[in-house]
């Protein structure tokens, strides 16, 4: 594109964009924040303000809950500028790929009380490289700029497992916009990204190194694998690969994503945050090493990549036991392990958590735990919510919670069924309840909440006899037929079967199964904080105990807000029942 072309581009978008009104009495006038771009990559901005107030730059906005709706002033002189989301304070830029300098993007912010600020955003680009220079990070429009000045002293992470001791390391080299994230820097390898980190099947297109590049530092400095779509273009061929799996919901599109993902960055390597999958059982790692810890708490727990899943919902309007509004509405961010397709669940009680909450009484959680679904070496059969079938006990700690699967009774009774009947929806539905608390120091509760996953489509379902947590797989249900005559009939079953012109059963991992575990909802219910006067970050076990203000081998640390919140219990909400997509190329395992 010319330098014409691109200068007619930046005309009309700020034609467009909202002209600069005159500066109405008490309008804040906000630092200049500076963000470093590569020419020609796509780059998000973030576009966040802060006011100097009683002697100190104190946040006007952070760009995720709507506390303000941003229009722009002046668009840069050059490059490419589109996308803005209002609410949640992004834009997107591009500079010409043979342009260096300095740029200038002017914008204002108006907060839900009625004041006004004006801001400016200096954005500095520099000419792509093939190679990495020492100290340079590099910008990529997935992950949004922080626009801190160069000189500003990284802030310490609110959400974290306590600082691995690290070199510090430099970025390697990486293709310039080939469409992926930006490799990140050389790190200490997790768990999840090493040992348990995902392998093509034959029937999987995307080669392991692209899985690789959906990569985060976490906040411990280690390196964790992190959402990404299902299919990506490889930039090796230029066509469009399938990963074979997904992992919910863009968490991009959350409220409360760049609130999160500000808190889970390691100092210095903000660029490369996002939701690292295996950061609590990673702690879990440390924690079961440490020595003193009780003989009941040294366990080790790594979950395989396909598991983790986002789920989010914003404006989450509360309502009481009684099904009555609290006026109250929270946005709330939800990562998790659910593992639907092997018998992991039908033993062990406990699973990666991260959960987080802000809403409009003041609440503001971030917590990471190890969650725990009720009692390890047993699980409750779907049909049967008042039974307990004992299986393998792995020692694990018990939790308040649950895991409803079903069993080979269930099937029998409400997916085989008789001549003339159909298959309900339900037959096959397992559901995670979880009611997990941050413990005070000296016993009470610093924060707590409730939530519970569901899904309607499991590739497995519990087959063994106490004792023995064996399978058996969902799909070839869709073939079978008891003496009686009974079988399935009608739903997933008819989609399995081409209504019956299918004769041959499918492969547990087919892609034509429908039985893949991509159906899911979300289970919302009430979420608490008891910490008024006290600290906002606190470290916890990777269980949420043993609660204190500074870190200790295996902590987690979690942001509480320093508020009480009141009032009678929340009831549970249900979401996401409509938002069943099967992506292309998804096949269980998933």
């Amino acid at each position: 594109m010319t330098r014409a072309l691109l200068a007619l581009a930046a005309a009309v978008v700020a034609a467009l964009v909202a002209a600069p009104a005159t500066q109405a009495a008490g309008t804040a006038r906000c630092r200049t924040d500076t963000v470093r771009v590569v020419a020609g990559t796509p780059t998000t901005l973030l576009l966040d303000c802060r006011a100097r107030s009683r002697g100190r730059w104190r946040a006007v906005a952070l760009g995720t809950r709507g506390e303000a709706r941003r229009s722009l002033l002046a668009a840069p002189a050059v490059g490419q500028l589109g996308g803005l989301h209002a609410r949640r304070g992004t834009v997107r830029f591009r500079a010409p790929r043979t342009y260096a300098g300095t740029l200038r993007l002017r914008y204002a912010l108006r907060l839900r009380d009625g004041r006004r600020a004006r801001a400016a955003l200096r954005i500095v680009v520099r000419r792509a490289r093939t190679t990495a220079q020492p100290g340079h990070d590099h910008g990529h429009g997935d992950h949004p700029a922080t626009g801190a000045p160069a000189s500003t002293v990284p802030v310490p992470a609110e959400t974290t497992t306590a600082p691995a001791a690290t070199t510090p390391t430099a970025p390697v080299d990486e293709p310039v916009d080939d469409g992926l994230p930006p490799r990140v820097p050389v790190a200490p390898a997790s768990v999840s990204y090493s040992t348990r980190a995902w392998t093509p099947s034959v029937q999987d297109t995307c080669p392991r190194e692209v899985h690789d590049r959906f990569a985060v530092i976490g906040p411990d400095g280690v390196k964790y694998p992190t959402w990404h779509p299902p299919t990506v273009v490889d930039p090796a061929t230029g066509r469009r690969c399938a990963f074979g799996h997904e992992h919910g919901r863009d968490p991009s599109g959350s409220d409360l994503y760049r609130w999160v993902v500000d808190r889970l960055a390691f100092p210095g390597r903000e660029r490369y945050a996002g939701l690292p999958f295996g950061l609590a059982t990673e702690a879990l790692e440390t924690w079961s090493a440490r020595s003193g810890v009780p003989p009941e708490h040294q366990h080790k727990r790594s979950e395989d990549h396909v598991g983790y899943k986002v789920e989010y919902q914003d404006d989450v309007a509360l309502v009481g036991r009684d099904g009555a509004p609290t006026g109250v509405s929270c946005d709330v961010l939800v990562q998790f392990h659910q593992g639907s397709h092997s018998a992991d669940a039908l033993s062990n009680n406990v699973h990666e958590v991260l959960y987080a909450a802000r809403c409009g009484d003041g609440t503001e959680l971030l917590v990471s735990t190890v969650g725990r679904f009720g009692k390890a070496g047993e699980y409750t059969p779907s049909c049967r919510p008042n039974d307990r079938v004992a299986s393998t006990d792995g020692g694990y700690p018990a939790g308040t919670g649950f895991r409803s699967i079903p069993d080979r009774a269930c099937v029998e009774r409400d997916v085989l069924v008789p001549p003339g009947r159909t298959t309900s929806a339900w037959a096959l539905y397992e559901k995670w309840g979880l009611s997990s608390a941050l413990e005070a120091p000296g016993g009470g509760t610093l924060a707590s909440f409730d939530a519970a996953f569901g899904v309607f489509n499991p590739s497995r379902y519990a087959a063994g006899s106490a004792g023995a947590p064996a399978i058996g797989r969902t799909v070839a249900l869709c073939w079978e037929t008891l003496g009686s005559g009974r079988r399935a009939s009608g739903g997933d079953c008819d989609r399995a079967t081409l209504d019956g012109a299918r004769t041959t059963p499918l492969a547990f991992d087919a892609a034509d199964s429908p039985f893949d575990g991509t159906y899911r909802d979300l289970y919302l219910g009430d979420v608490r904080v008891a910490n008024a006067g006290g600290p906002p970050t606190w470290w916890t076990d990777p269980y949420g105990g043993h609660a204190a203000t500074s870190p200790f081998p295996g902590a987690l640390r979690q942001h509480v807000a320093a508020v009480r919140t009141a009032g009678s219990p929340a009831g549970e909400q249900v979401f996401g029942r409509e938002r069943r997509a099967p992506a292309t190329g998804v096949h269980a395992p998933n």
